[in-house]
């Protein structure tokens, strides 16, 4: 058998093996790189929701206003942490220090909820007892803020 003969064999048993593996991989990095954006767009997400949270909350601690019209998002929380799970992308510390946070933004939620209702009622003593207890889990939330920051931008 000539080099020609042995050669086509080879490339014809060969060719179709390697342009399979070959378009396997190319399939396999564009999935990994929409994965890896997908990602970076939900860390950048949390952290965006966790900056706004924490200027509202200072805002409202600052400016003394007992029940104001706004509340904190979770919004970004609620979407993105469950994503990033589902991907495995988050460790249990990391959970834990998001979990602790936006758990806190939920309490002074409810917290500014019963304040407000108190205002419409026109309880002042009510809206003044809520507004105490909402600056204290300001506080919880300010000092939950920098382990949750440091979650999220170890991924960006």
């Amino acid at each position: 058998m000539s080099l020609l003969t042995e050669l086509d064999a080879f490339y014809t048993h060969v060719a179709p093996l390697v342009g399979v593996l070959v378009g396997f991989l190319l399939a396999q990095g564009v999935e990994w790189r929409r994965r890896r954006r997908r990602r970076r767009a939900h860390w950048a997400a949390l952290r965006a929701e966790l900056a706004f949270c924490k200027g509202l909350a200072e805002t409202y601690r600052d400016a003394d206003i007992g029940a104001p019209s706004y509340r904190l998002p979770s919004i970004t929380y609620s979407h993105s942490l469950p994503a990033l799970l589902g991907d495995g992308a988050v460790n249990e510390s990391e959970a834990k220090a998001l979990i602790e946070f936006f758990s806190e933004v939920e309490t002074l939620n409810r917290g500014l909820d019963l304040a407000q209702a108190a205002r419409e009622r026109g309880d002042t003593q009510a809206v003044a007892a809520e507004h105490g207890r909402n600056l204290l889990k300001i506080r919880r939330l300010v000092d939950f803020h920098r382990p949750a920051r440091e979650a999220v931008d170890v991924h960006l």
